[in-house]
């Protein structure tokens, strides 16, 4: 019996699938790669498609205002600019070790890309909503269109910060605790290791 039981002492009193959370781990990283992937791939399409209706009827009509070709650019700039930190986001997303922390700083430095990314397109969206507004004034709209288009964007903005918060700031976060929790959990095997030597 003591023998049996110096053997169970010399043991953690628990044991952790290591495969397992890895497996979690890596399913973190590649939701975050995927909505980062989503994102870019929505705002670079957004961006030229509203820029061409933009731009479209202003060539057909032969008729060009400031507002207009300053949105025009704009929009064609940031989908170019967008297409760039995606491409250079790509080329250095694997630039991590393969190992379950090597994954999480992954996953983090995806997710910190993301909150970087969803913070300045609210900023972005500002500068939309001032050329629009001035468009919409520049044409002679009535002052209700302009009510509405102010009611729309306020909408737009809020809903773009609860998701910043809900999904990309909570998902970074989470990713964070995961990673600390993992280190904890080493230091404190590698802590009873080195009981068990002394």
């Amino acid at each position: 019996m003591k023998k049996i039981w110096d053997a169970q002492n010399g043991q953690a009193m628990y044991a952790i699938d290591e495969t397992a959370l890895h497996n979690r781990v890596i399913k973190k990283k590649n939701k975050a790669r995927r909505t980062a992937d989503l994102t870019e791939k929505i705002f670079i399409g957004a961006n030229i498609v509203a820029a061409t209706m933009v731009a479209v009827p202003s060539i057909l009509k032969d008729k060009y205002s400031i507002s207009g070709i300053l949105m025009v650019v704009l929009m064609y700039v940031t989908a170019g600019f967008i297409l760039y930190i995606r491409n250079k986001r790509l080329r250095t997303q694997d630039n991590f070790d393969s190992s379950m922390i090597g994954d999480l700083d992954n996953a983090i430095a995806t997710a910190d890309y993301q909150v970087k990314f969803s913070k300045t397109s609210r900023f972005y969206l500002l500068s939309v909503v001032l050329l629009t507004l001035f468009s919409l004034i520049e044409s002679g709209s009535p002052w209700w269109v302009i009510v509405l288009v102010v009611i729309f964007f306020t909408v737009t903005y809020m809903a773009a910060r609860w998701e910043h918060r809900t999904f990309y700031v909570s998902q970074k976060k989470d990713i964070r605790a995961m990673r600390d929790k993992i280190i904890s959990m080493e230091n404190e095997e590698s802590d009873s290791e080195l009981d068990q030597q002394l």
